[in-house]
């Protein structure tokens, strides 16, 4: 038999750290998915005290086979019955589960509905924990649990008043079948929410109101924007036998929500976006899907570029670069000096913005200023004569404790003339951390500048899609020859369809055009058909296949004469690409953990991770 084990409260507090970077990053994966589908959620997170763990020992056996498996916890509520369905299957495509429990119904009584999971802790994340920690009958897992709104206030109640407190209803039936009622009253609600949506989204449907019956019946969080005029009309005037409206209506909501979740990145939710992705995923209409690549539906403008977390302790620091370009402004929109100006204030917005409630009195308008405070400083300098700002900005990481970042923009005008931006990004961590986790961060002022204003990095750098022509061979040849050149260059080269259009079907679901709004404002990025591929090898130098394929020029592709080095071209074919595999937030060897991808998906973060990188180094 084995032998129980218990602990004291100060047995545990010196021996169980768990730091609180593990809690935040954890909440910050399923959070991510959450607001990727668009679910109505409310999420919370904790790490067991002392108290609780030595209350835990105290009333229940422990030992070596039987361990105390909700050291972290997470709680998501949901505000639709059938999302804890959703959410149920999303957590087990996330993580390593190892059991579900669920709070067992039937006729005669009414509980609060509960659906607990218990998962493998990351591995990256459980070695934060400290090695005692696993020796005291402590699993390296995370508890989920899974309620609704309607129940979760009740739930706390019930547990802890008629669970709990079973002495408190001793003969009083009355009391406890009028308690039970409004449990059953609870669980109508949420079954009755849905019913009720689904039910309006039926009339809105009858109505031709294709909006509204969306809205209704997907049930998501969705943005305020109106809906196409062409595809009003193409839906109002649709009578063909496989109506599009009724195929909108009838399609399961899962069939969305899966749509969503399998985006290579987190796209806007609104009423065209959503009839994009339902035609992509059962549809399959040419007519909408030629609407929506004019349209170019999924550019919502806003990047979500994530930031890893990390944990150390405070010792003398070490700054990690996350992000670095050195760039000349465009003068399209701006001339050399209106684009400096344009440039500090942009800058300056974010100072302001992202600063301005800790320093009282900080001035709207780009100013030569320096301001201090414990863990956090400014200094902007401002010379609008002679073309030139600086910035500097250093805070505390609030989640990550002992993490700082330093932040460093220098806009000024060169010895040739051209106006020149660099901006760079870094955490400083303790410097006796090791395997740290790899970074990226781009300040916003940057991905504002090179958007409003433009930059260019030997050639005009962008985020929307570019197709290469054959008077623009000789450029971009001399675009990856140059020796200035100091962002990646990626090359798509597919066959034509009979329509004129690319076929990028070899791609699986790696699209272009979203790749191009995420890495197109630190890397060259063009398309273009086999001929062009040809054209440009050619003019390379390089050997040519006849086969569409996705060519990458790194930085330092050429030596110090200018010379190409072909060794240093990547090539991926479609067997590459469809064979990829990657962790969405974590590589390992260890097997699945929380999203591992295949195909073109995880082609897709292969890409961006690599293009990053190159600009992290």
């Amino acid at each position: 038999m084995l032998e129980r084990v218990t602990y004291t409260k100060e047995e545990i507090e010196s021996r169980v750290k768990v730091p609180a970077i593990v809690e935040v990053e954890l909440k910050h994966l399923v959070e991510e998915r959450l607001k990727q589908c668009g679910l109505y959620y409310r999420i919370f997170s904790r790490i067991k005290t002392a108290d609780s763990l030595a209350r835990k020992y105290q009333i229940k056996e422990y030992n070596e086979k039987k361990k105390i498996q909700d050291l972290v916890g997470l709680r998501i509520d949901v505000y639709f019955e059938d999302d804890l369905r959703v959410c149920q299957r999303m957590m087990e495509n996330m993580f390593d589960l190892v059991e579900w429990a669920e709070t067992e119904q039937n006729e005669i009584e009414f509980k609060p509905v509960k659906i607990n999971g218990v998962f493998r802790l990351p591995s990256y994340l459980s070695k934060q924990i400290s090695a005692e920690t696993w020796g005291m009958c402590i699993d390296d897992t995370v508890e989920i649990q899974l309620k609704t709104v309607f129940f979760e206030g009740w739930h706390e109640i019930e547990h802890d008043m008629k669970y709990k407190g079973g002495e408190l209803w001793l003969g009083k039936n009355s009391f406890a079948r009028y308690f039970n009622s409004i449990l059953a009253t609870l669980e109508l609600c949420d079954k009755s929410l849905v019913t009720l949506f689904e039910n309006l989204g039926h009339d809105l449907y009858k109505e031709g109101n294709w909006a509204g019956m969306m809205k209704a019946h997907y049930r998501l969080k969705m943005e305020e924007r109106p809906m196409y005029p062409e595809l009003e009309q193409l839906l109002s005037e649709d009578r063909s036998e496989k109506n599009l409206g009724k195929q909108l209506f009838k399609t399961n909501r899962q069939v969305l929500i899966d749509a969503l979740l399998n985006q290579p990145r987190r796209v806007p939710i609104n009423v065209n976006t959503i009839v994009a992705l339902v035609n992509q995923a059962v549809i399959h209409d040419e007519r909408l899907e030629t609407l929506f690549h004019e349209k170019d539906v999924f550019d919502d403008g806003n990047e979500q570029l994530g930031e890893e977390l990390s944990f150390h302790r405070m010792e003398p620091l070490r700054k990690s670069p996350v992000f670095h370009a050195k760039v000349n402004l465009s003068t399209y929109r701006y001339d050399r000096h209106a684009g400096c100006l344009e440039a500090a204030r942009l800058a300056y917005q974010w100072i302001y913005e992202k600063y301005g409630r800790l320093f009282a009195n900080l001035p709207m308008h780009p100013t030569t200023l320096e301001r201090n405070m414990l863990g956090y400083r400014i200094i902007f300098q401002y010379e609008p004569d002679r073309d030139y700002w600086k910035l500097c900005a250093t805070n505390v990481d609030l989640e990550a404790p002992g993490q700082v970042w330093v932040v460093n923009a220098e806009c000024y005008l060169a010895d040739n003339g051209k106006q020149m931006l660099e901006v760079s990004n870094a955490y400083a961590v303790a410097e006796e951390r090791k395997n740290l986790n790899r970074y990226f961060s781009c300040p916003r002022f940057y991905s504002n500048i090179a958007d409003r204003i433009g930059v260019f990095d030997v050639r005009y750098c962008s985020t929307s899609r570019r197709i290469l022509r054959s008077n623009q061979i000789r450029k971009i040849a001399d675009l990856i020859r140059s020796t200035e050149r100091t962002f990646p260059v990626c090359l798509f080269f597919s066959a034509e369809r009979e329509n004129g259009w690319l076929n990028e079907d070899w791609l699986d679901a790696f699209r272009v055009y979203d790749f191009t709004r995420m890495a197109g404002r630190y890397t060259h990025i063009y398309t273009g058909n086999l001929e062009m591929g040809r054209l440009l090898m050619e003019a390379l130098g390089l050997e040519w296949s006849e086969e569409p394929g996705a060519y990458v020029f790194r930085t330092g592709y050429c030596d110090e004469y200018g010379q190409v080095n072909p060794i240093l071209c990547e090539c991926y074919r479609e067997d590459d690409i469809k064979n990829c595999s990657y962790g969405r937030h974590q590589r390992t060897n260890e097997g699945r953990r929380y999203g591992i991808l295949k195909g073109g998906q995880a082609f897709y973060y292969k890409m961006l991770y690599e293009m990053r990188s190159e600009i992290t180094e």
